[in-house]
């Protein structure tokens, strides 16, 4: 009997599921139902039960996991549609969340408002305690406070709890009593601690993060609840995971528990699978992910075959310091609405038509101009396609609104104006793919775009042309790649701490124990820590748990870090030693699926090896030196933060997907429609191809478009497109097309 894993995304349009057995991966899209995603997930499994001649229980029963990458906790951020979170805090510091350190993101705009509170200011109370910078008490911890501040915010209707105390990251002591007083005093809360959060120096990112988790956590943890519950219901046994923005998986009430680990769940699967395609021999190591689905636009870059990482990131203006893939997102997606401003200029994005009532054409009563809306105008969409048999398109509705918002206030004709429309949203984006590129000091040349979602394959042509790169890869399933690229996570935590020293006077045995703390956190989390619960830990097979270590380093007065990695390698008798990675390359790679930390005893004793720290040294001024244009050699590194990525292996799908084309098979011509390029070529005959009728090693040139059930690859003229044995479609220019 075969057994299966399903892979799941769920997206602001659309929910993408990916079942995966030994004959190879099916999936299906089923629209996201507003309000009722659970529901949703439970009716796109159905349907995918349904395509394979089963029922939903015998499916669920025949599935070993289920991997969910999910916006919830992002759409709660974007939406306003948080908990009302209460907040206690040191006195003195009740406005920390709004100095915000002075960060303002337009220096020179005075009217930019303040981003949306969190945390209200009357919701955020303070008490008396303090700990000072070297972790000595100078003021114990107000108990009879801090009941009478839980009382107070419960009774105003808050509805999650996040406590942030000054210098909690050196000890913690203040902060545990403070939780055990709000458990006594309020049963059943969400709690957010900042030293469990985020226990680093600079309280903003601190109280920003815990705020954050505190505010998307408890709808988060009740819609995985809810959906674990549902799909147990049904007959599902297997495990649960789900996607953290690290590109690691971690069960269901772990996840709930820290929700701001989740924020970019979804996109982080597509560069899960992406990574994946580096691994194969002979592949380019150097990938720009590009996914475009229906809401937004997710960009990650991918050098030597590592996706970036980074501790910096702001979701709704708001700080979220916890390691996350560098994920670039922009609303630029097929359901982004086309507008003329005041001064009649067009505007694509980022409000986004979602998927009730969705583009014009979607004949669901939208009635703004979308950008799927000017694709199939332009003829890259077929006007018969029902993107896995979830809508059915209206041409002439997708005309009308483009006509009537667009085309008439201009004094333009259709295409033109609809063409308009694309050059918008592909400038938009291509700018999108600088900012994790030549903003970061990398050239897109080198790389090779791979594009994904729904909508991508339509658009990269294009941008690849703008940025003069010459290779676009496109997934068969690039409509479900996301979902399908949880299914190659490893189990992966991070857990952080301050550390504050000199790489060139640093005492070893003392940064080797505060390791040594963080490995048995680690370790906890991801072999359950033997007393806690089975549902706490992640069971996903008996392979060894590995670590990498990391340093935040910094200049002296510089208020940023980068990280640098440490790698864990073994020694006799289980042992473990760090040793700065000496790469041939300055990016700084981080581990994901599969790569990057050696197997190590979780037992074994740690140490640091000679000259692993004056390595760091050396690895931080290239990479400062590659991403910020200097160095300086004679001066001292200083560490402020430690990082340990703990992994644990898990099972690997085949990257693959079902085909009734035999190898070799040269396409059969499916029928040919005029299609708009551009302005100068204007409408042209183009050939479509069905993608079911190509076998590996098909080529064909443009112009022509490959249709598959979920995506749409169009081969723009002057490019090539062959289909590889992996069911990847190799797009390279063979000549300017223009």
């Amino acid at each position: 009997m075969e057994r299966y894993d399903i892979g799941i995304d769920v997206g602001g349009t659309f929910i993408d599921v990916v079942v995966a057995g030994a004959a190879g991966a099916r999936y299906c899209k089923v629209p996201t139902s507003a309000g009722a995603q659970a529901e949703s997930v439970r009716r796109g499994i159905a349907r995918a039960a349904e395509a394979m001649g089963l029922d939903l229980g015998e499916l669920l029963r025949r599935t070993d996991r289920i991997v969910h990458g999910t916006t919830v906790a992002t759409n709660m951020m974007l939406e306003g549609t948080g908990a009302r979170v209460g907040m206690l805090t040191t006195a003195g510091f009740r406005d920390e969340l709004e100095y915000r350190r002075g960060l303002k993101e337009a220096v020179y705009d005075p009217a930019l408002p303040a981003p949306r509170p969190l945390v209200l200011r009357r919701h955020r109370l303070t008490v008396g305690e303090r700990i000072d910078a070297r972790a000595g008490v100078i003021e114990p911890l107000d108990e009879n406070a801090v009941r009478a501040r839980v009382r107070e915010l419960r009774s105003a209707g808050c509805e999650s709890l996040a406590i942030g105390f000054l210098f909690s990251f050196l000890d913690s002591t203040h902060e545990r009593r403070a939780a055990a007083i709000a458990n006594e005093e309020w049963p059943g809360v969400y709690l957010s601690v900042s030293s469990e959060v985020l226990p680093q120096v600079r309280e903003y990112e601190r109280f920003s993060t815990t705020a954050v988790n505190a505010y998307v956590g408890p709808g988060t943890a009740g819609y995985l609840q809810r959906l674990e519950r549902e799909l147990a219901e049904a007959g599902f046994g297997g495990e649960f995971l789900v996607i953290l923005s690290n590109g690691g998986v971690i069960d269901g009430h772990f996840a709930g528990r820290r929700a701001a680990s989740l924020l970019l769940s979804g996109p982080a699967g597509g560069v899960l699978a992406a990574t994946e395609l580096v691994a194969a021999p002979g592949a380019h190591r150097n990938l720009i992910t590009i996914d475009m689905g229906g809401t937004s636009y997710d960009v990650c870059l991918i050098a030597d075959g590592q996706p970036r990482v980074t501790s910096d990131t702001y979701v709704a203006r708001h700080a979220v310091a916890l390691p996350m893939f560098a994920i670039h997102t922009i609303g630029a997606g097929g359901g982004s609405i086309a507008r003329l401003d005041a001064a009649l200029g067009l505007h694509v994005g980022p409000a986004s038509a979602g998927a009730l009532p969705g583009p014009a054409c979607y004949g669901r009563g939208g009635c703004e101009p979308t950008v799927t809306d000017a694709n199939l105008v332009l003829g890259y969409l077929d006007p018969h396609a029902t993107f896995g048999g979830s809508v059915t398109l209206d041409l002439e509705a997708a005309r009308s609104a483009i006509r009537g918002r667009i085309a008439e206030p201009l004094g333009m004709e259709l295409e033109e104006a609809a063409y308009g429309i694309v050059r918008v949203v592909n400038t938009q984006m291509t700018n999108g793919i600088r900012v994790v590129s030549v903003q970061q000091g990398h050239d897109p040349r080198d790389f090779e775009l791979v594009a994904f979602g729904g909508n991508g394959a339509v658009h990269a042509g294009r941008q690849a042309e703008e940025l003069d790169i010459t290779t676009v890869l496109v997934p068969r399933m690039a409509g479900a790649f996301s979902a399908y690229g949880g299914l190659f996570a490893d189990a992966r935590v991070d857990h952080l701490a301050t550390w504050v020293g000199r790489c060139d006077s640093a005492d070893p045995a003392e940064l080797a124990r505060a390791f040594a703390d963080l490995r048995e956190k680690g370790a906890a989390v991801l072999r359950g820590g033997g007393a806690k619960p089975r549902s706490e830990g992640v069971p996903i097979g008996d392979a060894e748990l590995r670590h990498q270590a990391w340093l935040a380093c910094h200049y002296a007065g510089q208020t940023s870090e980068i990280w640098v990695p440490l790698q864990l390698s073994a020694c006799e008798a289980g042992a473990l030693a760090v040793h700065a990675e000496h790469a041939a390359h300055a990016q700084a790679p981080e581990p994901t699926s599969g790569a990057g930390a050696t197997a190590e005893r979780p037992n074994g004793a740690l140490t640091i090896e000679a000259g692993a720290l004056s390595g760091a040294a050396e690895h931080f001024h290239r990479a400062h030196e590659r991403e910020r244009s200097f160095a300086k050699r004679d001066e001292p590194v200083h560490v402020v933060g430690l990082k340990l990525t703990s992994l644990r292996a898990g099972k690997r799908p085949q990257l693959s997907v079902e085909t009734q084309a035999a190898p070799g098979m040269q396409p059969a011509l499916a029928g040919r429609r005029d299609v708009y390029f551009d302005n100068d070529l204007g409408w042209t005959v183009t050939a479509i191809y069905r993608g079911a009728s190509l076998g590996a090693g098909a080529t064909l040139d443009g112009p022509a478009i490959v249709e598959e059930p979920d995506s749409t690859i169009v081969v723009y003229p002057g490019w090539h497109c062959r289909l590889d044995e992996h069911g990847i479609y190799h797009l390279t220019r063979s000549g300017d097309a223009r």
